[in-house]
């Protein structure tokens, strides 16, 4: 019998369900004491002054951002391989995202490839640890603009989300720790004052940049729940990221799979690979007819004017994410093992 196994799962259970039933019996529907928890328990972990919960992981980069000074006619680099949330909040900035390629090995952020992008608009700089890998943040802080750190794959290892000028981390249901929505900026008492005033708009002047970024409590109750377990998320992730290297290893090199990076490190947010001669679209295909859920990571933003940016480009065109959460069973792995292996020496 096929097993049908889907590229993500929501991992939760008993904690989840009272903190939540807690939340909605205590009357504190929007926000009130559980935010609070949450920001002092996300502050302690990451090692920062403060933390501000908000609405969304788009709405934390885009406060991070305007706390920062960025403004209409300045640039920002990001990462040419990223999510479009990153654009969109420079872009709601009234400022110019400048993709700038990224590394083979991790799909990080180039240093090298950086200064070239640099002008005098340059503001900031966002670096993303792609996929759970950290990004090499102090080569970025080199150039002296500050660094959004964007830990929205990687969060309280490994220095991730201590290293940055500021840091900004996502609660979306597939995250590391997720809650449907919500973000938080990690920062220091200036930037986090900012947020704060910018993320309500009540009782203030009217501006169309001030929106709703508001984190309710029943939010903060569920992404507190999942911050509490993520020593244990995370090593059930790098368990089943080490059965992967382990089978698909003799598949690597010259049997025509890429497999990830493997380092202390690193974080197993996502598993990507490549086949070679195989685009992403058709990989995804070739799984999902064996019951497989494959995706691919992240959706090409880019214009014409970011420029070619050769390994983003490769990145955008090859790269495949295989299932890796902290539910999947030893048989569901089993079958995507054996997906890959067929789909490779077919």
């Amino acid at each position: 019998m096929t097993i049908a196994v889907p590229h993500n799962r929501l991992t939760h259970g008993a904690r989840e369900a009272e903190a939540v039933a807690a939340a909605v019996a205590s009357g504190y529907w929007a926000g009130g004491p559980r935010v609070g928890s949450l920001e002092a328990a996300l502050a302690e972990r990451a090692r920062r002054p403060a933390a501000v919960a908000v609405g969304s992981g788009l709405g934390a980069l885009r406060l991070a951002l305007r706390g920062l000074g960025v403004a209409p006619g300045d640039e920002v680099v990001v990462p040419a391989y990223s999510c479009v949330a990153l654009a969109n909040a420079v872009l709601a900035c009234g400022a110019r995202p400048v993709a700038v390629d990224v590394t083979p090995a991790d799909w990080n952020l180039d240093p090298a490839k950086v200064e070239a992008a640099l002008s005098r608009a340059s503001k900031a700089i966002v670096a993303v640890h792609t996929f759970g890998a950290p990004a090499d943040v102090a080569a970025l802080k080199a150039f002296g603009l500050p660094v959004v750190e964007d830990c929205a794959h990687g969060f309280g290892h490994a220095g991730m989300g201590d290293r940055s000028d500021v840091a900004i981390t996502s609660f979306y249901a597939t995250k590391l720790m997720g809650a449907g929505e919500g973000g938080a900026v990690l920062c220091d008492a200036p930037i986090a004052g900012f947020v704060r005033q910018w993320r309500d708009y009540g009782d203030q002047q009217p501006d169309g940049t001030r929106l709703n970024d508001k984190m309710s409590d029943i939010t903060a109750a569920l992404a507190l729940s999942q911050l509490q377990r993520l020593d244990e998320l995370v090593a059930r992730r790098a368990n089943i990221a080490g059965r992967y290297d382990a089978a698909l290893a003799p598949l690597a090199g010259s049997g025509g799979l890429t497999l990830p990076g493997s380092t202390a490190a690193r974080v197993w947010y996502r598993y990507p690979i490549e086949v070679a001669g195989r685009d992403a679209a058709s990989v995804i295909a070739a799984l999902a007819a064996k019951g497989i859920g494959a995706a691919e990571p992240v959706w090409d933003w880019r214009t014409a004017e970011q420029g070619t940016c050769a390994v983003a480009a490769r990145a955008y065109r090859g790269l495949v994410s295989l299932p890796l959460y902290p539910t999947l069973s030893a048989d569901e792995q089993d079958a995507v093992i054996a997906a890959v292996k067929m789909l490779v020496l077919d």
